[in-house]
C-alpha cells in the first residue's frame, strides 16, 4: 500500500474503522479504533483483546493488552495482567517496571503513578529526580506542573522548581504564560511565577496572539493583553443574573442562621438517617425537620438518596462535622450577625474619631459561651500558622508574652522549635480557666509581669483597638520586650483584601484595620523600635517583625 498521510485518516462515524478521503482504509472492523500516531499504527479493539494496526488494518505484534493508547516519542502506554507500562512499535516492553497508571510521553518524559505517588521517568523509563508528588502533569515548553498538599508549582526537565512559587492550580505553560489560581481567582503567570497584572477572574483562557478571553466575577466576557489591559468588551454582564447574586448577599445571614441550628441541634452527629427517624431523635415534627433538611441540602451541606429516604453529609457538611473548632465558629458568627451595632453603622462611620469598646466576646457572662468564641478563633489561628514554624527564626528566644486570645496558638506553632520557652499571657482579655488549664499558660497582669521578656506576640489583637490605646500597648512592650511579632491583615490602597473585617471590627470593637505604613507611623511615635521584616503568612495575614533599638542622642 503507498505512503498514507497519518493526519488525513479520520474515524468512522461508527468508530469502529479508519476512512481516508471519505473510503474504508482497510476491509476489517472492530469494535472501536483510535486515532493514528507516528510511526503509523492505531489503537484497536477486538474479541481478542487490545493492540496496534497499522494502515492495512494488520496487527502490528501478536501479544493483547488489556488497555492501549497511542504512540507519543514513539511509545505507547498499555495495561495488561501486571500493571500499566510502555511498548515499542513490536509490542516490547521499553522498561521493567509496572505502575497503577501511565501517561503518554511529552517533551520524552512520561507521568506515572505508583503507591508512593505520581513522577516523572524518561524515554528508558528511568526516573528523572527523586521527588514524590501528589500529582504531576505532562511536560509543555519545558515544564510541568506538580501538586503537593494541595498546592502547585512547576518543574524544569531535571525536576528542579522552576519559579518556587505555590498556586491552588496551575496550568503548563501556552506562549510563555500560564494560567493559576490563588485564594483571590484566576490570572496568567510567566515563567518566573509572577502574575502578569493584579486583578482576578472568574474564569480565564490562553492567550492567543497576544490576548486571553476572560470572565470577570460579575458575568462579563472580555480580552485582555498580557498587561491585564482589556482590550474588547465581548459582552457586560447579564443583568437577570445580578439581581440574583444582589438578592444572595443580602440574604447571605440565612446561611449563618442554618448552621447555627445545625449544630444547636447536633444534626451533623444525627447523619446518616431517614426523615422519620431524624425527627424522633430531635423530638421535631417530621414536616418542619424536612423543611430544615432541604434548606441545608440547597446551600450544599447534605444529600437526599429519595430511593433510600436517606440523608447524609456531604462533603461540606463532613469537613464542617470534622474540624471541631467550625462548630463553635458558627455559634460565633451567629451573634456576631445578631448584634446591633450592625445597624448603627452609619451612625459609626459618621463619627470623626471612633474610641474602641469592648466586644461582645468579653461582655458575654456566660463562660462556657465565652470558651466557645475564643475556642474558635483559636481553631482559625490554628489553621493560619500550620506551616508559620518553618519561615521564623526564634533560637536564642526563652519567654515569650502573649497578647489576644489568638496569640494562644503560637505556644504549639514556637514550641515545636524550643521546648524551654516560658510563655506569659497577658490578662486583655481575661480568659476562662478551662483554656488557662488546656495551654498551660500563666496569665499575668500589669503588675506581675516580668522586667524582661525576648518576645511579645500581638495577634490580631491590636486591630481592636483605637490608635490611642494601640500606642499604649507598645510602650507597655517598650519598656520590657525585645522583639515584637505583630500579626494583623495589612489594608493597602490598591486592593480590597481586608475591607470586610475592618468594618466588622468597628461594629463589633470600634477598632480598625491599618496599613503598613499606619504602623509604621504608630511606631514611630512611641520609638526605640524598628521594622525588621514584614513577612506574609497567608493572603490575608501578615506578621510584622519588630526590633527594639537603641536610639543613640547627638
Amino acid at each position: 500500500m503507498p505512503t498514507v498521510s497519518l493526519p488525513a485518516i479520520v474515524l468512522s462515524s461508527c468508530g469502529r474503522f479508519h476512512q481516508l478521503l471519505g473510503k474504508p482504509l482497510y476491509g476489517a472492523r472492530f469494535i472501536r479504533v483510535e486515532k493514528f500516531h507516528a510511526p503509523g499504527l492505531a489503537p484497536a479493539y477486538d474479541a481478542s483483546g487490545a493492540y496496534h494496526i497499522d494502515t492495512t488494518g494488520k496487527a502490528a505484534y501478536h501479544k493483547r493488552f488489556l488497555q492501549i493508547h497511542g504512540f507519543y516519542n514513539h511509545r505507547a502506554a498499555v495495561q495488561d495482567e501486571t500493571g500499566f507500562y510502555h511498548i515499542d512499535s513490536e509490542g516490547s516492553s521499553i522498561y521493567a517496571a509496572r505502575y497503577q497508571w501511565v501517561g503518554n510521553f511529552q517533551e520524552e518524559k512520561c507521568v506515572v503513578n505508583n503507591a508512593d505517588g505520581f513522577f516523572h521517568i524518561d524515554l528508558k523509563g528511568a526516573r528523572i529526580y527523586p521527588e514524590i508528588y501528589d500529582y504531576v502533569g505532562d511536560f509543555k515548553e519545558g515544564a510541568a506542573v506538580v501538586y503537593k498538599n494541595g498546592q502547585a508549582t512547576h518543574i524544569n526537565q531535571e525536576g528542579k522548581w522552576l519559579h518556587a512559587k505555590w498556586y491552588k492550580r496551575l496550568h503548563v505553560f501556552h506562549k510563555g504564560y500560564a494560567i493559576a489560581e490563588d485564594a483571590k481567582g484566576w490570572f496568567h503567570i510567566d515563567r518566573r511565577g509572577k502574575a502578569l497584572y493584579p486583578q482576578r477572574f472568574k474564569r480565564v483562557e490562553p492567550f492567543y496572539n497576544g490576548r486571553a478571553k476572560v470572565e470577570t466575577w460579575e458575568g462579563a466576557l472580555g480580552q485582555l493583553d498580557s498587561s491585564g489591559s482589556m482590550q474588547v468588551f465581548i459582552a457586560g454582564p447579564n443583568q437577570f443574573d445580578q439581581v440574583h447574586a444582589i438578592s444572595a448577599e443580602l440574604a447571605a445571614f440565612w446561611k449563618t442562621y442554618l448552621m447555627h441550628t445545625a449544630v444547636t441541634l447536633g444534626l451533623c452527629h444525627s447523619l446518616p438517617c431517614t426523615t422519620t427517624d431524624l425527627a424522633q431523635q430531635l423530638n421535631i415534627a417530621e414536616e418542619n425537620i424536612e423543611r430544615l433538611l432541604r434548606a441545608m441540602w440547597e446551600i450544599g451541606w447534605v444529600t437526599y438518596e429519595p430511593s433510600k429516604t436517606i440523608w447524609q453529609l456531604a462533603t461540606k457538611g463532613s469537613c464542617f462535622k470534622n474540624i471541631p473548632f467550625l462548630a463553635k465558629a458558627a455559634t460565633l458568627w451567629a451573634q456576631v450577625a445578631a448584634a446591633a451595632n450592625w445597624l448603627k453603622l452609619p451612625d459609626l462611620l459618621r463619627q470623626p474619631c471612633i474610641a474602641s469598646f469592648p466586644s461582645f466576646k468579653e461582655k458575654e457572662r456566660s463562660s462556657k459561651k465565652r470558651r466557645q468564641y475564643y475556642e474558635a478563633l483559636l481553631g482559625y489561628a490554628a489553621w493560619d500558622f500550620q506551616a508559620l514554624h518553618q519561615k521564623i527564626e526564634i533560637q536564642t528566644t526563652k519567654r515569650v508574652l502573649l497578647f489576644g486570645v489568638r496569640a494562644l496558638a503560637f505556644i504549639a506553632v514556637l514550641g515545636n522549635q524550643n521546648k524551654d520557652l516560658l510563655f506569659h499571657y497577658y490578662h486583655d482579655p481575661v480568659l476562662p480557666k478551662a483554656l488557662i488549664q488546656t495551654f498551660n499558660v500563666k496569665p499575668k497582669s500589669l503588675k506581675s509581669l516580668m522586667a524582661h521578656y525576648d518576645l511579645a506576640i500581638f495577634c490580631q489583637f491590636l486591630q481592636h483597638y483605637d490608635d490611642v490605646t494601640v500606642i499604649t500597648y507598645l510602650q507597655l512592650a517598650k519598656k520590657r520586650v525585645t522583639r515584637l511579632f505583630i500579626i494583623e491583615t495589612m489594608l493597602t490602597h490598591d486592593k480590597p483584601t481586608g475591607g470586610m473585617v475592618d468594618i466588622n471590627t468597628m461594629v463589633e470593637t470600634g477598632g480598625k484595620l491599618r496599613t503598613l505604613a499606619a504602623w509604621e507611623q504608630l511606631l514611630g511615635q512611641v520609638g526605640a523600635y524598628k521594622l525588621a521584616n514584614v513577612l506574609p503568612i497567608t493572603d490575608y495575614l501578615t506578621l510584622v517583625d519588630v526590633m527594639l533599638c537603641k536610639i543613640e542622642s547627638h
